[in-house]
């Protein structure tokens, strides 16, 4: 049946008397009967103590057997729980006891999670019974408390410090790097097992090698790879270049490949380690960065900030297309401009653009160089079809259930702005408990396109799509770090 299935109790679980007898009205039971019913004990006894799901290799198993005859019951109720979690699951059972094994890892998995951790959960059994009598025959539900199952669920080894590339990109120096970590969106990595990473085109590679390689198998400095039997490959006898297919989690075949796209600004690379799959899209939309002279004067590619683009999906008339903003601090006197890439190409600035100064900054021109005189923070919001800049005071609110309400722009919702640099945005208390939404107020904008929210401890910005989910529980606030992007909510 499995081949990890630990030895069976010889154990007789405690008993319930009835609960919830079952009446027929139209044939009322004598006392003789209902007596019968009364007295009438069910025995459940426990088949297996331990399941490692990852070991069976039947589509179903038996959990227990009961002192039930033959038809006095057409199957069973068993629900799972957990002594530290409030929800419980219920499967069915047939009348010799057996569940399916899907159902039942399910059950586990909604109780714990996806990783691969032994868990202790109450298994208790109910079940309609007939029971005979001198007057006939009664109907009556019965219970039996539980007995606990310890189940391991089937999931690979994901670690919760990210993956790096390594290959061509970098010489195969085989070390980690910042510009080519992996990171998923946060909080759980088996509810959240994508991790990306979005890298810039490499001069002269025309196809792409890569692995990926677990945070946690680097030395501990990140100067080598001292376990690569769990880096992530191509799977084996796969030697193919394709911008998606399967991977092997345990490095079993050769490099994952992939063609330079002409014309691509960029490359996203997501892995989905529980699917065991990859992608790469190539980006060639338009982007916008800014340097300036507390940035270096993007005397490297590091000195120049992205700024985020607006959601322009499910925008037919393109109005949407071409705006971006970033949301930083800005000090005494500091001049900046724009490009299109992080490089000195097409850049603009100051007099090449209409400016409006809606938060007072004290902007000026400096011939082709934009300048704020008055520190502080703000929102800039780039037009790049208009060259149009506007400096606004940064307003952040929450939005949605978390509020009672989808009106944009209620004061009640609004993030307080911080006093000094390294300062956090703080929202007001959560009014409920559900999912967070929250967004950077952009002119001309529905909210949504400017939306973004937490994950673990960082802040991704919707720019396209929809985002997933962030439960969260009434009372608790978010703290936002920009331009960092970092943020927790507690």
């Amino acid at each position: 049946m499995m081949k990890k299935i630990f030895c069976a109790l010889a154990l007789v679980a405690g008993f319930f008397s009835c609960t919830e007898d079952y009446t027929d009205w139209a044939n009322p039971q004598s006392n003789a009967a209902n007596e019968a019913a009364e007295k009438f004990v069910m025995m459940v006894e426990p088949t297996v103590s331990a399941i490692d799901f990852a070991e069976v290799t039947e589509e179903r198993v038996q959990l227990f057997t009961t002192n039930l005859a033959e038809g006095q019951t057409g199957g069973y109720v068993v629900t799972v729980s957990a002594d530290d979690v409030e929800k419980t699951v219920q499967i069915d059972a047939d009348v010799d006891g057996y569940v399916s094994v899907a159902e039942l890892e399910e059950a586990v998995k909604s109780l714990y999670g996806a990783a691969p951790v032994e868990r202790s959960v109450n298994i208790t059994v109910a079940a309609e019974v007939k029971v005979e009598s001198e007057d006939g025959a009664v109907i009556v539900r019965k219970e039996v408390k539980p007995f606990v199952l310890k189940a391991t669920p089937d999931a690979p080894f994901i670690d919760e410090g990210g993956y790096y590339l390594v290959g061509n990109i970098d010489g195969w120096t085989c070390t980690r790097v910042d510009a080519y970590h992996m990171v998923n969106n946060g909080g759980d990595v088996y509810a959240n097992p994508e991790f990306s990473v979005e890298i810039k085109p490499v001069d002269g590679i025309t196809t792409y090698e890569v692995k990926m390689v677990p945070a946690s198998a680097f030395k501990e400095d990140g100067s080598k790879v001292v376990n690569w039997p769990i880096a992530i490959s191509a799977p084996e006898g796969v030697d193919v270049s394709a911008y998606e297919g399967a991977v092997s989690l345990n490095n079993k075949g050769g490099n994952i490949k992939f063609d330079a796209t002409e014309g691509a600004k960029s490359y996203k690379i997501t892995v989905n380690i529980m699917e065991c799959t990859y992608q790469v899209k190539a980006l060639s939309e338009p982007e916008l960065y800014m340097t300036g002279n507390e940035l270096g004067w993007g005397a490297t590619t590091e000195d120049w900030l992205k700024l985020f683009a607006v959601n322009a999906n499910w925008d037919d008339s393109g109005n949407t297309k071409g705006i971006y903003w970033m949301i930083r601090y800005f000090k005494d006197n500091e001049e900046f401009k724009f490009a299109p890439q992080a490089a000195w190409k097409d850049d603009f600035g100051g007099d090449q653009m209409t400016v409006n100064d809606n938060a007072r900054s004290g902007y000026e021109n400096n011939g082709t160089n934009c300048k704020i005189t008055k520190s502080g923070w703000y929102i800039i919001i780039v037009d790049t079809k208009t060259k149009t800049l506007n400096i606004n005071r940064p307003k952040i609110y929450l939005i949605g259930d978390v509020t009672g309400g989808w009106d944009a722009g209620k004061d009640e919702n609004l993030f307080t702005i911080p006093t000094t640099e390294d300062g956090e945005f703080v929202s007001p208390a959560f009014a409920n408990s559900a999912n967070v939404r929250m967004y950077a107020a952009v002119d001309g904008v529905d909210w949504w396109r400017s939306e973004f929210n937490v994950y673990g401890t960082t802040i991704v910005i919707r720019t396209e799509g929809d985002q997933d989910p962030v439960p969260v529980t009434a009372g608790q606030k978010a703290y936002l770090k920009f331009p960092e992007l970092k943020g927790r909510i507690e």
